[in-house]
């Protein structure tokens, strides 16, 4: 009788921890491309006058403030790496309004045959490389194809933009 005790107790105190916890924070919501809302892409670079540069899916661990030089902390999903930059990015999938020439990008490093792919599960979104580069060509966009930067065709639903207006990296807004 003990014993049944102890374990209906257990089970119980479980239940009103996870009643408790945000639903978010034991289920990650994630889009398309498998990025979960408080995933950033970030870069110890400027991406100013590159063609392309690669980019990290991070965790914010300490925010940017004065105190910091306008710098956040954050822990590199791929090899847990701390970063200390001012270029990161907030993005959501791209719809096509949004995709014009000048736009920043932000799309896998995974090439198919008729352009660089999203990628097909979340273990290969996590691990795999990312890049950001500015659409150059939007002449294909009825095949659901762009050209960017460097000369690159990538599929419409690989890409990636910035939650501001601008597509600037919050240290800039």
């Amino acid at each position: 009788m003990n014993f049944q005790y102890k374990k209906t107790r257990i089970f119980l105190v479980v239940c009103f921890i996870l009643s408790i916890l945000p639903f978010s924070t034991i289920f990650a919501e994630e889009d398309a491309h498998y990025i979960q809302p408080d995933d950033f892409f970030i870069t110890k670079e400027e991406f100013k006058v590159q063609p392309w540069i690669h980019v990290y899916i991070a965790k914010q661990t300490t925010p940017p403030s004065a105190k910091t030089k306008n710098e956040g902390e954050f822990l590199q999903v791929v090899d847990g790496k701390k970063v200390w930059t001012k270029f990161y990015y907030s993005t959501h999938k791209a719809v096509e309004s949004e995709l014009k020439i000048g736009t920043v990008v932000i799309m896998a490093d995974l090439s198919a045959e008729d352009g660089y792919r999203p990628p097909n599960d979340k273990e290969e979104a996590r691990t795999c490389g990312w890049f950001i580069a500015k659409i150059t060509d939007v002449s294909d966009l009825y095949k659901g194809v762009v050209t960017v930067s460097g000369g690159y065709k990538i599929l419409v639903d690989s890409l990636r933009v910035g939650n501001t207006t601008s597509a600037k990296p919050k240290s800039a807004q």
